[in-house]
């Protein structure tokens, strides 16, 4: 066996490494990126309400926390989903 077969053999290996390990790589890139993403916009939220004051909650621009569809003040259901944005109660 020559130095050069060995050479590739190693050169294989790791790829074939390098490709089994790769979604275990991912997922905790894909964690730091979620949390990197929530922390922005938290602070994006904030600084807007900072912006605009103190306002009425109806007053506010709602989203849907499943689907993020814009949704009047009055809404108690998303119009894309379905997903419930309120208690019926109040």
């Amino acid at each position: 066996m020559s130095i050069g077969s060995v050479l590739v053999g190693i050169a294989v290996a790791m790829v074939v490494v390098a490709y089994l390990a790769r979604p275990f790589r991912g997922a905790r890139a894909n964690a730091d990126l979620d949390q990197g993403i929530e922390a922005w916009v938290a602070r994006v939220r904030a600084e807007r309400e900072k912006a605009q004051g103190d306002t009425a909650a109806e007053e506010r621009t709602a989203y849907c926390p499943q689907c993020g569809h814009r949704a009047g003040p009055d809404d108690l259901f998303c119009a894309r989903c379905g997903t419930q944005l309120r208690d019926g109660a109040g």
